[in-house]
């Protein structure tokens, strides 16, 4: 579970994060050493989730066969999106630069796909 420009070019790193259980067979990743969000490329799979204390959905990171993220989906407050917790999207590419804040609709394939690790929130 590396940092960006590392893992994926076959740098090894040091460990950031540990993992505290799977949801849905994927990896529930906390931070260590003050890291709070999940990383930027995967050492060891496809996708990664962070949840919040309560055990609610927070973000999911899903990576493509090159360990590099491809698209984050998370429910928290986005402003560009409006006021409380929004369940959106952004795109990734290779140089971590990421889309504007897209919302995430319950009648699209995206939600559909992933709505399996939407636990413990009021999504739209």
């Amino acid at each position: 579970m590396g940092g960006r420009g590392t893992y994926a070019i076959g740098n090894n790193v040091a460990y950031l994060y540990k993992t505290v259980g799977k949801l849905e067979g994927v990896k529930v990743l906390k931070g260590i050493a003050g890291k709070h969000k999940l990383p930027e490329e995967a050492h060891s799979s496809s996708a990664y989730i962070r949840l919040n204390p309560d055990g609610s959905f927070h973000e999911l990171r899903i990576y493509g066969k090159d360990k590099y993220l491809k698209f984050e989906i998370a429910y928290h407050k986005e402003n560009s999106l409006g006021k409380g917790k929004i369940l959106h999207y952004h795109i990734y590419d290779k140089d971590f630069n990421r889309s504007k804040a897209i919302r995430l609709h319950k009648n699209t394939v995206l939600y559909k796909k992933y709505s399996k690790f939407f636990k413990g929130g009021k999504y739209d």
